[in-house]
């Protein structure tokens, strides 16, 4: 099979783009591409938010802020829910490479991760990384205390003592994070998911995920 070089930041151009998900391809080797595309790992002992930057056939670079070992297995989760199992090969400060146990379909995992919806396919979704932490939810002035259960850059889920109403307009606001604008787009008794008007920076939310004392504060 055809192996990640397993290069190391540096050698490709930061792109341009917002941090919105956008999958800007560019052959650099055969099955080998550059990409920006948001994606979850998780390890033995911790999940975070990455920047998948290389991706092959073999394997893939990220950028990442939690800390992984040499060794480990991982699981990387794209966006349309599709997980990859391998092996971190190499790390630094900013970024690791992984191999895949086995080949995967690059075209197919980048098709199916795209932004764009296609006919008759669900709506690609950001990856929601869990949380247990309390925030407050503001509705026509109102306040009313949630958990929140997960958090992505375009959305939550919320658990609170009141139902909320499909459409509703709030604003959600969680230690350590700017308050957020967001419309309710699904309820299922006391959880309800809510998309954000504007999606949280990748840096942003990268860090916040990796604090533990701030993601974990209800348990």
């Amino acid at each position: 099979m055809t192996l990640l070089s397993f290069e190391h930041p540096g050698n490709s151009a930061e792109p341009t783009s917002r941090d919105e998900p956008v999958a800007s391809l560019a052959p650099r080797a055969p099955r080998t591409l550059t990409l920006l595309l948001v994606g979850r790992i998780i390890g033995d002992k911790r999940d975070a938010l990455c920047r998948i930057r290389n991706l092959s056939e073999g394997g893939l670079r990220a950028e990442v802020r939690a800390r992984f070992m040499i060794g480990e297995r991982v699981r990387i989760e794209f966006r349309n829910s599709d997980a990859v199992a391998g092996v971190v090969r190499w790390t630094d400060r900013k970024a690791i490479g992984a191999q895949f146990d086995a080949p995967v379909d690059v075209e197919r995992l980048l098709a199916e991760s795209s932004t764009v919806r296609r006919k008759g396919a669900p709506a690609p979704r950001a990856p929601r990384l869990p949380t247990s932490c309390w925030a407050d939810i503001r509705i026509d002035g109102h306040p009313q205390r949630a958990s929140l259960l997960d958090l992505s850059q375009g959305g939550a889920k919320l658990r609170t003592r009141t139902a909320l109403e499909m459409g509703a307009m709030l604003t959600l606001s969680v230690p350590g994070l700017e308050p957020m604008r967001a419309v309710v787009r699904w309820v299922r008794g006391e959880n309800a998911g809510i998309a954000f008007f504007e999606p949280i920076a990748f840096a942003t939310l990268a860090a916040w995920l990796d604090d533990p004392a701030t993601r974990y504060a209800a348990v």
